[in-house]
C-alpha cells in the first residue's frame, strides 16, 4: 500500500516537472492550395511554457519556393539555403510572452503536383526546452499539413502571376536555345548594319 503511493507520488511529480507542449500546435495556414500558385502562408507559434519562445526553425517542404518575407517586429530572420541555392530552413529568432503568440508569414510558390505538404518546426524556449513538431498527424507533435489540390482557387498573392511560383535557375547555353538564337538575332542585326553603311557610302562617293 504504502510502495502504491510512493510510485504514485512520484509519477504526480513527473507530469508537474515535464512541461507539456502538446495543450496547441505550431500551425501553417493555409490548410489547401493550388498547385503552382503564389501563395501567402503564415506560420502561427502559440507560447505553452513560462520562458516563452526565442526561436522557430521551419523546414521548407520540398517544391515549396519562398521569395518574400513580411516582418516581424523584434524578430530577426535567417536563411539557411540547399547545396542548390535554394531556401532550405527559415529560421527567427527573439522572443515572444510566455502566453502570447508570434506570427511569420512569407510568399511562397506551391508544388506543381497535387499531394500533401508537411512543415516541420523546431520551437525552441528561454529555458532551452524544445518542441520538436515534426511527427506524423495524429501524434502528440504533428508537423502541419498543406494540401496542395488542382481543385482549391488559386490565390496569386502579390499578383506575382504564375511565374513568381517556381525559382529562376540557370540554363545550359545549349546549341539550339534561347540564348544561341539570340546571338544569332544579334549578329544578323550588327551585319545588316556593315552592309547599309557600305551601301550608303558608296552612294555618297558616286554622287559626288
Amino acid at each position: 500500500m504504502v510502495r502504491a503511493i510512493s510510485v504514485g507520488l512520484i509519477v504526480l511529480a513527473v507530469s508537474v516537472l515535464v512541461p507539456s507542449f502538446a495543450g496547441a500546435h505550431v500551425q501553417v495556414t493555409p490548410s489547401v492550395v493550388a498547385p503552382n500558385d503564389p501563395v501567402l502562408f503564415t506560420v502561427l507559434v502559440p507560447g505553452e511554457l513560462d520562458t516563452g519562445t526565442v526561436e522557430v526553425d521551419l523546414k521548407v517542404p520540398k517544391g515549396v519556393f519562398p521569395f518574400s518575407y513580411e516582418a516581424t517586429p523584434g524578430w530577426k530572420r535567417k536563411l539557411v539555403l540547399s547545396p542548390a541555392g535554394l531556401t532550405d530552413r527559415i529560421v527567427w529568432t527573439g522572443r515572444a510572452e510566455p502566453d502570447g503568440l508570434v506570427r511569420f508569414s512569407f510568399l511562397a510558390g506551391t508544388p506543381s503536383r497535387d499531394g500533401p505538404v508537411f512543415w516541420r518546426v523546431i520551437q525552441k524556449y528561454g529555458g532551452g526546452e524544445e518542441a520538436a513538431w515534426i511527427g506524423p498527424p495524429g501524434s502528440e507533435f504533428p508537423a502541419s499539413e498543406t494540401l496542395v489540390s488542382a481543385d482549391a482557387p488559386r490565390a496569386n498573392a502579390g499578383g506575382e502571376g504564375r511565374e513568381a511560383a517556381r525559382p529562376s535557375l540557370p540554363e545550359d547555353p545549349s546549341p539550339g536555345s534561347g540564348l544561341t538564337d539570340d546571338w544569332i538575332g544579334r549578329g544578323l542585326g550588327i551585319l545588316a548594319i556593315l552592309l547599309g553603311g557600305t551601301a550608303l557610302f558608296f552612294i555618297v562617293r558616286t554622287g559626288r
